[in-house]
């Protein structure tokens, strides 16, 4: 008894280190791609807690694959950035920001283009996936989609059930 009392014990304190400090978890809390050509797209996939967001790091990869500058990280990392997207788009490096976020990485992406609006930079795209409290767009975003899970889907396998309008979504089509 007392060894599945440890037992429990450690998981729980395991589930805790997880839940506060992300990039412990199972998927890195932030990927960084090579910059995009000066003056293009780039797309922030912002990941809900402990980066429980299933798909869509593998989306960030193939949107970078497809063209499009991409960083993938934990919905902690929105603040700053945010500030990385301002003196971006400031520079002339980055001309269009469309953003994508999961769960509480769906909230951290609507503060974090409202960020951005108070800077004065324009957010083409805000996609935000069952996001965990507020997700209205600032009045910066030119397009915004909001997705909930639909009869038979989850808060998880929602994201897979999506993945077609997302690129559609990102690349324009």
């Amino acid at each position: 008894m007392r060894f599945l009392r440890v037992l429990a014990a450690g998981l729980a304190a395991v589930v805790c280190v997880c839940i506060v400090f992300p990039g412990t978890s199972h998927a890195q809390s932030t990927h960084r791609y090579a910059a995009h050509a000066r003056g293009g797209t780039h797309l922030y996939v912002l990941l809900g807690l402990g980066n429980n967001s299933p798909g869509l790091a593998e989306f960030g990869d193939r949107m970078q694959r497809a063209g499009v500058g991409t960083t993938v990280a934990n919905h902690s990392y929105g603040p700053l950035l945010a500030q990385e997207a301002i003196a971006e788009y400031r520079s002339g490096r980055t001309s269009s920001i469309k953003i994508v976020g999961h769960s509480l990485g769906g909230s951290a992406a609507a503060r974090m283009a409202a960020a951005l609006a108070r800077a004065g930079v324009p957010v083409q795209l805000l996609v935000t996936l069952d996001p965990v409290g507020g997700s209205a767009p600032s009045s910066n975003v030119r397009r915004y989609a909001n997705f909930v899970p639909r009869t038979g889907e989850d808060h998880f396998t929602m994201i897979a059930g999506r993945m077609p309008e997302l690129y559609a979504y990102v690349l324009g089509r």
